[in-house]
């Protein structure tokens, strides 16, 4: 990982990940996240941000003026979220007969609304409690759809489909307008 200080962001934290397939840049409050495939260049970094930086900026002052939740609303999340979220995860698994899921993890992430682990445990960020009920489920049958399918192929995105009447791009696409702040 590399960084390089910008007029307008600040701090822009490049990261080389691997997997990647094309760059992908977060705004945070304080700076810029970027993600990029190895064989990506800082000099298209800085090209691609010249593209994007009017649509990022806005994006960052959105996050600069946006409520940040205090400790005590995030302990009060917390608890919520581990009275209602397992037991959501239970009632969605039987509804639509996913018996492979192992168990249920509430985690403070704030990159992400949940994940699958290769063992089928499912990890959900407490943040969760924020979004709509109709959003909390969208996130936790993805996960459950992962332990049917490890990856986001065409055959994870039919089983979504499945589960969510045919509205899965829709919910993902709602989903976006939300964060973890």
């Amino acid at each position: 990982m590399h960084s390089y200080s910008d007029k307008d962001f600040g701090l822009v934290e490049i990261t080389v990940n691997l997997r990647a397939r094309s760059i992908v840049m977060r705004p945070k409050v304080d700076g810029l996240r970027v993600s990029v495939p190895p064989e990506v260049t800082e000099e298209l970094v800085r090209q691609t941000l010249e593209r994007y930086r009017d649509r990022l900026l806005q994006k960052q002052r959105k996050l600069q003026e946006r409520h940040v939740s205090t400790e005590e609303e995030v302990s009060e999340m917390r608890a919520m979220a581990k009275r209602f979220l397992p037991n959501r995860v239970a009632e969605l698994a039987y509804l639509y007969g996913f018996s492979k899921y192992k168990d249920v993890k509430i985690q403070s992430s704030k990159t992400r609304w949940g994940s699958c682990s290769g063992t089928n445990s499912i990890n959900l960020s407490l943040y969760l409690m924020k979004l709509p009920d109709h959003l909390i489920d969208y996130v936790i049958l993805h996960e459950l759809c992962h332990t049917v399918h490890h990856n986001h192929s065409d055959k994870f995105w039919n089983l979504m489909d499945q589960v969510t009447n045919g509205k899965s791009k829709a919910l993902r696409k709602e989903l976006r307008n939300y964060d973890t702040m």
